[in-house]
Protein backbone atom coordinates (compact mmCIF):
# COMPACT_ATOMS: atom_id res chain seq x y z
CA UNK A 1 0.00 0.00 0.00
CA UNK A 2 1.16 3.59 -0.77
CA UNK A 3 1.03 6.46 1.30
CA UNK A 4 0.73 9.91 0.36
CA UNK A 5 3.09 10.93 3.00
CA UNK A 6 5.54 7.67 3.11
CA UNK A 7 6.77 6.73 6.73
CA UNK A 8 10.27 7.45 5.57
CA UNK A 9 9.81 11.33 5.99
CA UNK A 10 7.43 11.30 9.53
CA UNK A 11 8.97 11.51 12.90
CA UNK A 12 5.97 10.42 15.65
CA UNK A 13 6.96 12.36 18.66
CA UNK A 14 5.49 10.59 22.10
CA UNK A 15 5.36 12.80 25.11
CA UNK A 16 5.23 11.45 28.70
CA UNK A 17 5.25 14.49 30.76
CA UNK A 18 1.40 14.34 31.11
CA UNK A 19 1.51 10.79 32.54
CA UNK A 20 4.34 11.25 34.78
CA UNK A 21 2.35 14.55 36.01
CA UNK A 22 -0.64 11.75 36.72
CA UNK A 23 1.90 8.93 38.02
CA UNK A 24 0.21 6.84 36.02
CA UNK A 25 2.16 4.35 33.93
CA UNK A 26 -1.00 2.41 32.81
CA UNK A 27 -1.78 5.83 30.93
CA UNK A 28 1.63 5.83 28.73
CA UNK A 29 0.94 2.32 28.06
CA UNK A 30 -2.73 2.48 26.68
CA UNK A 31 -1.55 5.09 24.55
CA UNK A 32 1.16 3.31 22.80
CA UNK A 33 -0.67 0.37 23.03
CA UNK A 34 -3.11 2.24 20.29
CA UNK A 35 -0.27 3.70 18.22
CA UNK A 36 1.13 0.76 18.02
CA UNK A 37 -1.52 -0.76 15.85
CA UNK A 38 -2.00 1.73 13.67
CA UNK A 39 -2.94 1.02 10.38
CA UNK A 40 -0.22 3.38 8.78
CA UNK A 41 2.88 2.05 8.91
CA UNK A 42 4.02 3.49 12.06
CA UNK A 43 7.12 1.55 12.87
CA UNK A 44 8.77 3.15 9.82
CA UNK A 45 8.80 6.22 11.18
CA UNK A 46 10.94 7.68 13.55
CA UNK A 47 10.24 7.52 17.08
CA UNK A 48 10.83 9.50 19.48
CA UNK A 49 9.32 8.54 23.37
CA UNK A 50 10.16 12.01 25.65
CA UNK A 51 10.70 11.08 29.25
CA UNK A 52 11.66 13.05 31.96
CA UNK A 53 14.57 12.62 33.21
CA UNK A 54 14.03 10.97 36.65
CA UNK A 55 13.05 7.49 34.54
CA UNK A 56 16.39 6.92 33.36
CA UNK A 57 18.09 7.03 29.75
CA UNK A 58 17.19 3.53 28.67
CA UNK A 59 13.43 3.88 30.23
CA UNK A 60 11.11 1.06 31.35
CA UNK A 61 11.47 -2.23 28.91
CA UNK A 62 7.41 -1.48 28.44
CA UNK A 63 8.57 1.46 26.14
CA UNK A 64 10.39 -1.34 23.73
CA UNK A 65 8.17 -3.98 23.68
CA UNK A 66 5.52 -0.96 21.62
CA UNK A 67 8.50 0.52 19.40
CA UNK A 68 12.17 -0.96 20.19
CA UNK A 69 14.10 1.41 17.59
CA UNK A 70 12.48 4.15 19.37
CA UNK A 71 14.96 6.78 20.24
CA UNK A 72 13.96 7.99 23.92
CA UNK A 73 14.73 11.34 24.53
CA UNK A 74 15.21 11.97 28.58
CA UNK A 75 14.08 15.68 29.11
CA UNK A 76 15.73 17.27 32.25
CA UNK A 77 13.12 19.06 34.49
CA UNK A 78 10.56 18.67 32.10
CA UNK A 79 7.56 20.58 31.89
CA UNK A 80 4.65 19.56 28.62
CA UNK A 81 5.58 22.43 26.36
CA UNK A 82 9.47 21.74 26.92
CA UNK A 83 9.17 18.25 25.55
CA UNK A 84 7.44 19.64 22.71
CA UNK A 85 10.70 21.61 22.16
CA UNK A 86 12.60 18.91 22.99
CA UNK A 87 10.47 16.81 20.19
CA UNK A 88 11.12 19.59 17.23
CA UNK A 89 14.95 19.87 18.29
CA UNK A 90 15.54 16.00 18.02
CA UNK A 91 13.48 15.39 15.18
CA UNK A 92 15.01 14.22 11.75
CA UNK A 93 12.48 13.84 9.14
CA UNK A 94 10.43 16.43 7.34
CA UNK A 95 6.89 15.84 8.72
CA UNK A 96 6.63 16.02 12.89
CA UNK A 97 3.27 14.32 14.78
CA UNK A 98 2.38 15.13 18.41
CA UNK A 99 0.89 12.48 20.58
CA UNK A 100 0.38 12.45 24.08
CA UNK A 101 1.04 9.91 27.00
CA UNK A 102 -2.85 10.40 28.38
CA UNK A 103 -4.49 10.25 24.96
CA UNK A 104 -5.61 6.83 23.52
CA UNK A 105 -6.01 7.35 19.30
CA UNK A 106 -8.26 5.42 17.09
CA UNK A 107 -6.25 2.88 14.68
CA UNK A 108 -6.22 5.04 11.74
CA UNK A 109 -5.82 8.16 13.49
CA UNK A 110 -2.03 8.51 11.81
CA UNK A 111 -2.90 7.86 8.13
CA UNK A 112 -5.80 10.53 8.87
CA UNK A 113 -3.62 13.07 10.19
CA UNK A 114 -0.85 12.01 7.29
CA UNK A 115 -3.55 12.42 4.07
CA UNK A 116 -4.89 15.43 5.58
CA UNK A 117 -1.17 17.38 5.89
CA UNK A 118 -0.89 16.08 2.33
CA UNK A 119 -4.03 17.79 1.47
CA UNK A 120 -4.15 21.11 2.64
CA UNK A 121 -0.36 21.56 4.11
CA UNK A 122 -0.11 24.23 7.13
CA UNK A 123 -0.99 22.54 10.39
CA UNK A 124 -3.48 19.62 11.03
CA UNK A 125 -5.41 19.52 14.15
CA UNK A 126 -6.92 16.07 15.01
CA UNK A 127 -10.10 15.28 16.56
CA UNK A 128 -9.55 14.80 20.13
CA UNK A 129 -12.49 13.95 22.63
CA UNK A 130 -12.56 13.01 26.33
CA UNK A 131 -13.11 9.70 27.19
CA UNK A 132 -16.39 8.66 28.63
CA UNK A 133 -16.90 9.96 32.49
CA UNK A 134 -18.34 12.73 34.88
CA UNK A 135 -18.87 15.99 32.90
CA UNK A 136 -17.00 14.73 29.61
CA UNK A 137 -19.16 15.58 26.80
CA UNK A 138 -19.36 19.47 28.28
CA UNK A 139 -15.66 19.59 29.20
CA UNK A 140 -15.05 18.11 25.60
CA UNK A 141 -16.77 21.31 24.18
CA UNK A 142 -14.89 23.66 26.60
CA UNK A 143 -11.89 22.46 25.81
CA UNK A 144 -11.33 21.20 22.54
CA UNK A 145 -11.33 22.57 18.92
CA UNK A 146 -14.54 20.45 17.19
CA UNK A 147 -16.17 23.69 16.54
CA UNK A 148 -17.67 21.79 13.46
CA UNK A 149 -19.47 18.80 12.79
CA UNK A 150 -17.26 17.88 9.68
CA UNK A 151 -13.65 18.68 8.65
CA UNK A 152 -12.58 22.05 7.42
CA UNK A 153 -10.42 24.78 8.58
CA UNK A 154 -10.56 26.19 12.42
CA UNK A 155 -8.58 28.72 14.19
CA UNK A 156 -7.63 26.53 17.05
CA UNK A 157 -5.53 23.32 17.86
CA UNK A 158 -3.21 21.79 20.78
CA UNK A 159 -0.57 19.65 21.51
CA UNK A 160 -1.93 16.14 22.17
CA UNK A 161 -3.15 15.99 18.12
CA UNK A 162 -1.09 17.55 15.57
CA UNK A 163 0.93 17.45 12.63
CA UNK A 164 2.45 20.12 10.60
CA UNK A 165 6.14 20.47 8.35
CA UNK A 166 9.06 20.32 11.06
CA UNK A 167 10.34 23.23 9.46
CA UNK A 168 7.29 25.19 10.11
CA UNK A 169 7.32 24.26 13.92
CA UNK A 170 10.30 25.49 14.18
CA UNK A 171 10.13 28.18 13.19
CA UNK A 172 7.29 29.12 16.14
CA UNK A 173 8.58 27.32 18.56
CA UNK A 174 6.74 27.06 22.13
CA UNK A 175 7.27 29.44 25.46
CA UNK A 176 8.32 27.26 27.94
CA UNK A 177 8.24 30.25 31.07
CA UNK A 178 4.40 29.95 31.46
CA UNK A 179 4.06 26.93 33.64
CA UNK A 180 4.54 23.12 33.86
CA UNK A 181 1.58 22.42 32.15
CA UNK A 182 2.17 24.90 29.39
CA UNK A 183 -0.41 27.24 30.00
CA UNK A 184 -1.20 28.75 26.49
CA UNK A 185 1.92 28.21 24.80
CA UNK A 186 -0.58 27.21 22.17
CA UNK A 187 -2.84 29.67 22.05
CA UNK A 188 0.18 32.15 21.89
CA UNK A 189 1.88 29.92 18.91
CA UNK A 190 -1.79 29.76 17.08
CA UNK A 191 -2.29 33.54 17.36
CA UNK A 192 1.13 33.82 15.50
CA UNK A 193 0.46 31.52 12.54
CA UNK A 194 -2.64 33.17 11.95
CA UNK A 195 -1.13 36.64 11.82
CA UNK A 196 1.40 35.23 9.81
CA UNK A 197 -1.33 33.34 7.17
CA UNK A 198 -0.85 29.69 8.39
CA UNK A 199 -3.41 27.65 7.47
CA UNK A 200 -5.28 25.03 10.14
CA UNK A 201 -6.99 22.42 9.15
CA UNK A 202 -9.55 20.25 11.76
CA UNK A 203 -9.81 16.52 10.39
CA UNK A 204 -13.14 15.25 12.13
CA UNK A 205 -11.74 11.60 11.63
CA UNK A 206 -8.44 11.55 13.42
CA UNK A 207 -10.16 10.87 16.65
CA UNK A 208 -8.29 10.65 20.32
CA UNK A 209 -9.70 9.65 23.46
CA UNK A 210 -8.09 12.11 26.30
CA UNK A 211 -8.36 10.93 29.65
CA UNK A 212 -10.34 12.92 31.94
CA UNK A 213 -7.89 14.03 35.12
CA UNK A 214 -8.95 15.18 38.64
CA UNK A 215 -11.26 17.89 37.79
CA UNK A 216 -11.13 20.49 40.61
CA UNK A 217 -7.43 20.44 40.60
CA UNK A 218 -7.49 20.79 37.11
CA UNK A 219 -10.10 23.81 36.51
CA UNK A 220 -8.83 25.75 38.98
CA UNK A 221 -5.33 25.90 37.42
CA UNK A 222 -7.51 26.42 33.95
CA UNK A 223 -8.82 29.24 35.19
CA UNK A 224 -5.76 30.61 36.82
CA UNK A 225 -3.87 30.23 33.63
CA UNK A 226 -5.92 32.39 31.62
CA UNK A 227 -4.85 35.08 33.93
CA UNK A 228 -1.45 34.50 33.81
CA UNK A 229 -1.06 33.78 30.04
CA UNK A 230 -2.38 36.80 29.25
CA UNK A 231 -0.21 39.42 31.63
CA UNK A 232 2.64 37.39 30.49
CA UNK A 233 2.38 37.67 26.38
CA UNK A 234 0.52 41.14 26.21
CA UNK A 235 0.86 40.64 22.33
CA UNK A 236 -2.20 37.77 22.55
CA UNK A 237 -5.43 38.27 21.15
CA UNK A 238 -7.64 39.79 24.02
CA UNK A 239 -5.02 39.80 26.33
CA UNK A 240 -5.95 43.26 27.79
CA UNK A 241 -8.55 41.73 29.40
CA UNK A 242 -6.15 40.29 32.03
CA UNK A 243 -4.81 44.07 33.48
CA UNK A 244 -8.52 45.34 33.86
CA UNK A 245 -8.50 46.56 37.39
CA UNK A 246 -10.92 44.14 39.69
CA UNK A 247 -12.95 42.92 36.57
CA UNK A 248 -9.97 40.87 34.85
CA UNK A 249 -11.78 37.42 35.88
CA UNK A 250 -15.03 38.00 34.53
CA UNK A 251 -14.11 39.22 31.61
CA UNK A 252 -11.38 36.59 30.54
CA UNK A 253 -13.79 33.93 31.65
CA UNK A 254 -16.97 35.45 30.76
CA UNK A 255 -15.24 35.42 27.14
CA UNK A 256 -14.88 31.61 27.38
CA UNK A 257 -18.08 30.65 28.52
CA UNK A 258 -19.23 32.75 25.01
CA UNK A 259 -17.21 30.68 23.07
CA UNK A 260 -18.08 27.32 24.12
CA UNK A 261 -21.75 27.96 24.28
CA UNK A 262 -21.06 29.12 20.33
CA UNK A 263 -19.38 25.56 19.99
CA UNK A 264 -22.41 23.90 21.96
CA UNK A 265 -24.64 25.37 19.27
CA UNK A 266 -22.91 24.39 16.02
CA UNK A 267 -22.37 20.94 17.77
CA UNK A 268 -26.32 20.62 19.33
CA UNK A 269 -27.29 18.14 16.87
CA UNK A 270 -24.64 15.40 17.93
CA UNK A 271 -26.00 16.13 21.69
CA UNK A 272 -28.47 13.20 23.30
CA UNK A 273 -32.10 13.75 22.52
CA UNK A 274 -31.52 15.27 18.71
CA UNK A 275 -30.14 18.59 20.44
CA UNK A 276 -32.87 19.04 22.85
CA UNK A 277 -30.94 18.70 25.70
CA UNK A 278 -28.57 21.56 24.92
CA UNK A 279 -30.15 23.31 27.66
CA UNK A 280 -28.61 21.13 30.22
CA UNK A 281 -25.40 21.49 28.54
CA UNK A 282 -25.33 24.61 28.81
CA UNK A 283 -25.80 24.57 32.25
CA UNK A 284 -23.35 22.33 32.67
CA UNK A 285 -20.55 24.30 30.48
CA UNK A 286 -21.54 27.41 32.91
CA UNK A 287 -20.84 25.22 35.73
CA UNK A 288 -16.90 24.51 34.33
CA UNK A 289 -16.75 27.83 33.44
CA UNK A 290 -17.65 28.74 37.39
CA UNK A 291 -14.93 26.44 38.32
CA UNK A 292 -11.99 28.22 36.13
CA UNK A 293 -13.34 31.56 37.33
CA UNK A 294 -13.47 30.86 40.75
CA UNK A 295 -8.93 29.70 39.60
CA UNK A 296 -8.88 33.01 37.94
CA UNK A 297 -10.10 34.76 40.61
CA UNK A 298 -7.54 33.42 42.85
CA UNK A 299 -4.95 34.04 40.38
CA UNK A 300 -5.79 37.98 39.85
CA UNK A 301 -6.58 39.21 43.60
CA UNK A 302 -3.91 36.58 45.03
CA UNK A 303 -1.15 35.70 43.16
CA UNK A 304 1.06 35.26 45.89
CA UNK A 305 -1.10 32.96 47.81
CA UNK A 306 -1.65 30.92 44.38
CA UNK A 307 2.05 30.45 43.85
CA UNK A 308 2.67 29.78 47.74
CA UNK A 309 -0.26 26.74 47.72
CA UNK A 310 0.96 25.61 44.34
CA UNK A 311 4.04 24.84 41.79
CA UNK A 312 1.77 25.26 38.32
CA UNK A 313 4.12 27.70 37.00
CA UNK A 314 7.60 27.38 38.59
CA UNK A 315 9.55 26.63 35.73
CA UNK A 316 12.34 24.80 36.64
CA UNK A 317 16.52 25.13 34.79
CA UNK A 318 16.83 22.72 32.08
CA UNK A 319 20.07 20.92 31.64
CA UNK A 320 20.51 19.63 28.26
CA UNK A 321 18.82 16.59 26.91
CA UNK A 322 19.57 13.12 27.10
CA UNK A 323 19.36 10.38 24.00
CA UNK A 324 19.02 6.73 23.60
CA UNK A 325 18.93 5.24 20.61
CA UNK A 326 17.89 0.55 21.35
CA UNK A 327 20.18 1.19 24.17
CA UNK A 328 23.06 3.26 22.88
CA UNK A 329 24.14 6.68 23.07
CA UNK A 330 22.98 8.82 20.57
CA UNK A 331 23.37 12.64 19.55
CA UNK A 332 22.46 15.33 22.00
Amino acid sequence: MTFPIPPERVTVAIEGWNASDLDSMALFERSMGTLAKQTYPINACEILILVDESVGTHGPEGYRSYFPEARIVTVPSSTYFRTKNAAIDQATREVLVFADSDVAYQADWLEQMLSALAAYDGVIAGNTQFDQGFLSRSLSITEWAATRLDSGPTDWFYGNNLAARRVLLQKYGFREDLGQSGGGSVDIVRDRMLADGVSIWFNADARGWHHVAPFWSKYLRLGAYQIHTRRMAPGMRWSWLARVPVLAPFLVIGGGLLKAWRRAWRLRSTLPLHGWSLPAYLVSITFVKSVEWVGAVWYAYFPGWVRSRHDWFEVPVSPPLGISNSGSSARS
